[in-house]
């Protein structure tokens, strides 16, 4: 991986770091985009997700929220995160949101099977729709337990790739998200579900793709 465009650094400052950018953008008109990963280890949830009154992970997760929707993830080490900033001007800015994320999706894509990615495509808004309730269920308590519009997707149709998105009047903020290394299933031990929901997320989690396994040679690209 090349490191130098990945920054490290504790999650409580990256995960504000993507709304501190969309308001800058917003300002200057400058489009902004880069890689992270934590260097500590923290559970974010969405910008709009509800758990228990008082609930807190056990060390040594933080917890965190983020400035985009959908449910919880582990932050940590092995989560690669992308963040990109568009002003409202920017031709990749178009009114229907969802497929806002389509040039995104394919210019990972594209990158993806450049290091060695045999077999992947990203879901269309379509098939991500079609989701069982269960699924839906799952995916809004954990963001990997589920699947979102041009989401990416392994051969076996494994999520590799995550994505997540704010818009503000005259700038929008793009997520994306992969998993370096390692299983994803603990989240689901870490979080206040009853236990069949718990069950159906871990079982989810425990089918999440990494880069590791699929696109070892991929390498962080500059985005503009």
């Amino acid at each position: 991986m090349s490191a130098h465009l990945v920054v490290r650094a504790p999650a409580r400052v990256l995960i504000p770091r993507a709304v501190s950018w969309l308001e800058a953008t917003i300002a200057d008109g400058v489009v902004r985009a880069g890689w992270s990963c934590a260097s500590d280890a923290a559970v974010v949830l969405g910008s709009g997700q509800r758990l228990a009154a008082g609930w807190h992970p056990p060390a040594p997760f933080a917890l965190l929220r983020r400035g985009t929707g959908g449910g919880a993830v582990i932050c940590d080490a092995d989560y690669l995160m992308l963040d990109v900033t568009l002003p409202a001007s920017d031709p990749r800015v178009i009114d229907d949101v969802t497929h806002t994320y389509a040039w995104l999706a394919d210019l990972l894509l594209a990158r993806l099977r450049d290091a060695g990615l045999d077999g992947a495509s990203a879901l269309t808004p379509v098939e991500a729709r079609a989701a069982p309730p269960e699924q839906r269920e799952a995916g809004r308590a954990a963001c990997w337990a589920g699947f979102g519009p041009y989401e990416l997707v392994d051969r076996d149709g494994r999520k590799l790739c995550g994505l997540a998105q704010r818009r503000r009047r005259g700038g929008v903020l793009l997520q994306a998200a992969m998993h370096l290394a390692g299983s994803r299933d603990r989240l689901a031990g870490l979080l206040p579900l009853d236990p069949a929901l718990r069950e159906q997320v871990r079982e989810r989690l425990g089918k999440v793709a990494t880069l590791a396994e699929v696109a070892p040679g991929f390498v962080p690209f500059s985005v503009e």
